[in-house]
């Protein structure tokens, strides 16, 4: 927010509405005034996934302006140092030949990381042991004591500083944090990590605000405060403006309803999109 401020030359208060994987605030956010006054920053979860498996107070899909994305998450598939497994080819060659032997560890049901490791399942038909933990610190914290075998985490902290070993990471571009580990995508699975961090607005905002607002973001991005806290929490910056992020939750809506009906985790959205 340091850089938005400065660009348009006002205060960012912020005001920390925690819970339900960002849904509590922008169900807050959905009752406001479109003044541009008022934004909320949250990852895309609250609008694609969380809504499709449970019933929330607004519409995924028609409550919001959504002003800009500016950067995605970095997830990865990791094992301890010393793991058999050094690559994800040898990983999912184990699971062939002892289906049900393989633990891996997730901060939820539903969550991409658990997505990813359940389409490379089906795509390579075996069948491994999802566990989740409330966060992917205690999924760590098990892997690193033999409990389960590996971890699909969203913190790649102890990946980068060499504490664990990445198998593979889930984002669309290979990550330079992680030079050299492949990604789904060059695997041959098609998914990957799509989650993405944004700021969204009241819907039926004024065209003139949202470009003013979504100005101010993509010129903060390249501004020294937010390029050390998207290094520190190993994110991907972007700059995605209004329109184009529209579309993009517009699109994504359907195949995530699609991916989840095929592992069985939903029969149908818990909450309309409109």
């Amino acid at each position: 927010s340091a850089g938005a401020e400065q660009i348009l030359g006002q205060p960012i208060v912020m005001v920390t509405k925690a819970g339900g994987g960002g849904t509590v605030g922008l169900g807050v956010l959905s009752n406001d005034k479109p003044d541009g006054y008022t934004v909320a920053a949250a990852t895309s979860t609250g609008i694609l996934r969380i809504p499709l498996r449970r019933k929330v107070p607004y519409k995924p899909l028609a409550s919001f302006t959504p002003l800009f994305a500016y950067a995605a998450v970095a997830s990865a598939t990791v094992v301890k140092p010393d793991s058999p497994f050094k690559s994800m080819k040898e990983l999912v060659e184990y699971a062939k030949k002892n289906p049900g032997k393989i633990k891996y560890g997730t901060a939820g049901a539903g969550s991409p990381m658990h997505l990813v490791m359940e389409v490379i399942a089906m795509k390579e038909g075996i069948k491994w042991i999802h566990i989740p933990f409330k966060g992917s610190a205690k999924a760590e914290t098990a892997l690193l004591g033999g409990h389960i075998d590996v971890v699909s985490t969203g913190d790649l902290a102890k990946a980068i500083s060499g504490q664990l070993r990445a198998l593979c990471v889930h984002t669309k571009e290979p990550l330079g944090l992680l030079s050299g580990v492949p990604t789904t995508l060059e695997l041959g699975y098609n998914y990957y990590n799509d989650t993405l961090f944004a700021i969204y607005g009241p819907a039926g905002m004024d065209p003139q605000v949202v470009k003013t607002l979504e100005d101010a973001f993509e010129k903060a991005v390249d501004m020294a405060p937010f390029q050390k806290v998207a290094k520190q929490f190993g994110l991907v910056p972007m700059k995605m403006k209004s329109a184009e992020y529209t579309a993009f939750l517009e699109k994504s809506w359907p195949e995530q309803v699609e991916i989840l009906t095929k592992l069985k985790l939903i029969e149908k959205p818990a909450t309309e999109p409109r």
